[in-house]
């Protein structure tokens, strides 16, 4: 790992970057045999802590820590096993391609994917009462091989007692499931496709950081300074923290240290007019997002967290002014939303020769794969997206335009996972759903649109559990361990097909037995919020909004003048990728870690220069494994007595 050098505001900054190496060709059949063996072990380990259970979230972040935890159990183990048996020991390349398929593994299993699709299917024939009106409204729009309807089909996933094999309710989730797998499995081959043509520009040509990479990467190839004290140091803290929260979630006489969002919330102060229009501004302090923000760019890491705060004095300021006729000034939702756009407007104009020499040449050349089967993946998958929508009830218009709008939003994730590597990404406000209604109102669209409209939003509702940045991350890391890039690519869709179908194995299973309700999480609120998002778009027509929309310029065209300040005056530090976080959902949880990760960063760099800053690395990274390791060995302890554990990420 190398420390390329920016300048940033008048102070030299460290962005790690991956070495350039050429490693040899490099394939190995039995690091891919035990990513299948220990696909299973990760569907249960998941399915249970987060979809069931609703606790530890660790798929949410952007290098889920659940892969990153086998990746290093893999590592001890191997170390264990060479002494053995030396020329069996799996090398760092291996272990490498393991990784590879447990981050898209973890994109299928975890919090925001499958288990939010679990509460999706069963929620309308379960929540539906004459009192909320929803078989009038929408009932009769309802595709019934994308939900069910039946009510007495689904009694027992809510209240469970039931063995789901063997019931016969098999036959209620089978069209479901076959038709889900295929929409997800081609969302994944087109983000396969969308993220080739920009990989060579931005890893050769802009040498992009991939600051999620570094870890996993030092992991595997031995690099991580085990046996420094500022390693152990950061490692004891972070792991001292989470053992002593776990300690009182059994014994609560122990001292609790309120370290997470919910436990600190700085509007709990603010109560007088106009300060408690702030909102809820969380004081978390979670070591290992401090690790994780250590290792971001220092004028990304600064300018999330200056933007949410200034997101929050746009709240106090439009209270303090009486703009009660705005009444969701300062349209946050809108302002994500334009700027997620305008990134994305961004990538395609800068990449637009790029792009075009890609497409026309037709011969071999550098890159992951060939132009011409890139036409043909894209084609299909996107084709395969539009029939599904237009056969559930969009118009071939509508479908069209919310599919573009997918995609462009998850081109600008994966440009900020590539880039700013931030610790989670929830862009909650940036989604075709809301900019479509927000710019023609829900009169402009049909019940029928609206009904599917709704049933594909648990997809795009936060855009934390993507498979697209993985994608773009997994590409790197083949180049950088010699992989072929076909093969890399046939291992991510294979692990994609195999993750969703097991999700469709495996929760069923849990629910029926253990019953959704009995721990109201993510499945519940996921069902509930779709549904009554519905019926309020059916129920309650509403027109276009102009301040809506006009906030959406602004989000837009701001994007672009902070773009075109940070490219153009040296001594401009505020990122427009920053501003997306700050202002969407991304960092809200997190961003007092943020503010001390750059601080720590920006008083070493200032004081001691980037090489003191590099040699401070080993603490940060403690802090991520310290918290991490802890955490995922209570879950696991958690697994074996069948009882959830403390959740030390939410």
């Amino acid at each position: 790992m190398a420390g390329q050098l920016q300048s940033t505001v008048g102070v030299t900054v460290a962005v790690p970057v991956i070495e350039e190496k050429r490693a040899p060709p490099f394939w190995s059949w039995r690091a891919v045999v035990i990513a299948l063996l220990l696909l299973p072990l990760n569907l249960y380990w998941i399915g249970v802590t987060e979809g069931l259970w609703h606790a530890l979230h660790m798929t949410t972040l952007s290098l889920p820590m659940n892969a990153l935890m086998l990746l290093l159990t893999l590592v001890w183990l191997n170390r264990a096993f060479s002494w053995l048996f030396p020329r069996w020991a799996l090398q760092p390349n291996e272990l490498l391609l393991v990784h590879m398929a447990l981050t898209v593994q973890s994109v299928f299993i975890g919090h925001d994917a499958m288990v939010s699709l679990m509460g999706v299917i069963p929620a309308a024939a379960w929540y539906e009462t004459p009192a909320n009106r929803w078989e009038t409204l929408f009932f009769r729009y309802l595709p019934d091989w994308l939900v069910i309807t039946d009510k007495s089909a689904v009694r027992n996933f809510y209240l469970g007692g039931m063995n789901f094999y063997g019931s016969g309710l098999e036959r209620f989730w089978f069209k479901p499931a076959l038709s889900w797998t295929l929409l997800l499995t081609s969302l994944f081959v087109a983000y396969l496709a969308l993220t080739v043509p920009f990989y060579r520009r931005w890893v050769h040509e802009e040498r992009l950081a991939f600051p999620i990479l570094r870890l996993p990467l030092d992991i595997a190839e031995g690099r991580l300074r085990w046996r420094g004290g500022l390693f152990w140091g950061g490692f004891m803290v972070a792991a001292f923290v989470d053992m002593v929260n776990h300690l009182n979630w059994f014994y609560p006489r122990i001292p609790f240290l309120r370290v997470r969002a919910r436990d600190r919330d700085l509007a709990w102060y603010l109560t007088e007019h106009p300060f408690n229009a702030i909102g809820s501004t969380p004081l978390a302090l979670y070591p290992f997002i401090i690790g994780y923000g250590y290792l971001m760019p220092l004028d990304l890491c600064t300018s999330a967290w200056f933007f949410y705060l200034l997101r929050k004095l746009e709240r106090i300021w439009g209270a303090w002014r009486g703009w009660h006729q705005l009444r969701r000034f300062p349209y946050e939702n809108e302002q994500a939303a334009g700027s997620a756009l305008a990134i994305a407007t961004l990538l395609l104009w800068r990449s637009r020769a790029t792009l075009a020499n890609f497409f026309r040449n037709s011969k071999p050349s550098p890159q992951p794969i060939q132009p011409s089967t890139i036409s043909v993946l894209l084609t299909i998958s996107v084709a395969v997206c539009l029939v599904i929508a237009v056969k559930a009830g969009m118009g071939l218009g509508t479908a069209i335009v919310f599919w573009a709008l997918h995609f462009l939003i998850a081109l600008t994730v994966t440009r900020l996972r590539a880039e700013a590597g931030p610790p989670s990404h929830s862009l909650l406000f940036a989604n075709p759903q809301d900019l479509l209604l927000t710019t023609f109102g829900t009169r402009s669209f049909r019940p029928r649109e609206l009904t599917t409209l709704a049933l594909f939003f648990w997809f795009n509702r936060l855009n934390r559990n993507h498979a697209a940045p993985v994608i773009m991350e997994n590409w790197r890391l083949s180049e950088v361990i010699g992989a072929p890039f076909n093969r890399s690519a046939l291992l991510m869709v294979l692990m994609a097909l195999l993750s969703v179908v097991g999700c469709f194995l495996l929760y069923p299973h849990l629910f029926y037995r253990e019953g959704a309700e009995t721990r109201i999480g993510e499945v519940v609120w996921v069902g509930q919020d779709t549904f009554n998002r519905l019926a309020s778009w059916v129920g309650n027509p509403t027109r276009s909004d102009p301040w809506a929309r006009s906030f959406v310029m602004v989000g837009f065209g701001f994007t672009l003048l902070l773009n075109a300040l940070y490219h153009r005056l040296p001594w401009w530090g505020l990122h427009p990728l920053g501003y997306l976080l700050g202002t969407s959902y991304a960092v809200d949880f997190y961003w007092l870690c943020l503010l001390l990760s750059s601080t720590a960063k920006w008083l070493l760099l200032h004081y001691g220069g980037a090489r003191i800053a590099q040699q401070a690395t080993p603490f940060f990274f403690g802090l991520i494994l310290g918290e991490g390791l802890v955490a995922c060995g209570w879950s696991v302890y958690g697994l074996i007595v069948h009882k959830p554990m403390y959740d030390a990420w939410w």
